[in-house]
């Protein structure tokens, strides 16, 4: 044998080396990716579960922001825009994991179906003008002020 020839099959074998590390390296990032997508689900259920222990502890309040009755001013009022700020800050934090590939087409649009229904709630013009409706990514207020003119254009009509 001569250099050559070994030369030649050491590189035959560094290439097919190279592959199964490429391959390698697919599977565990597609395997990750199904692991993140998971935890992303169960972080948004458990925050599902922590939200209705919140609801149901001042459910007088968000019986009237859901109904768009009036609310006593002072404490219950602040209370029904941090109720609706914390909902509002979930469904952020999901459009933003939406958007990166991380929540499922399916568990979004079931978000954003809730979301249309609330926007057209007066607390949602309330929280808005509140510091935590205020401090929001563009893009996600932009995606509210779009739901809520279509909740209302629907409305009219």
């Amino acid at each position: 044998m001569n250099l050559e020839y070994v030369a030649n099959i050491a590189e035959i074998v560094g290439v097919v080396l190279v592959v199964v590390t490429l391959v390698f390296l697919t599977l565990q990032i597609r395997q990750n990716t199904q692991a993140l997508k998971a935890t992303t689900m169960q972080a948004a259920m458990q925050s599902d579960m922590e939200f209705a222990a919140t609801i149901l502890a001042y459910a007088a309040i968000w019986d009237k922001v859901l109904k768009g009755e009036p609310r006593a001013e002072g404490e219950e009022t602040r209370r029904a825009i941090i109720l609706f700020g914390n909902y509002m800050t979930d469904t952020e934090s999901r459009y933003h994991q939406y958007r990166a590939g991380y929540l499922e087409t399916q568990a979004w649009e079931g978000r954003l179906g809730t979301v249309a229904d609330f926007v057209r709630l007066p607390v949602m013009e309330q929280w808005r003008l509140s510091p935590g409706g205020r401090r929001r990514a563009a893009d996600f207020l932009e995606l509210l002020d779009n739901l809520q003119e279509k909740t209302i254009s629907k409305s009219r009509s």
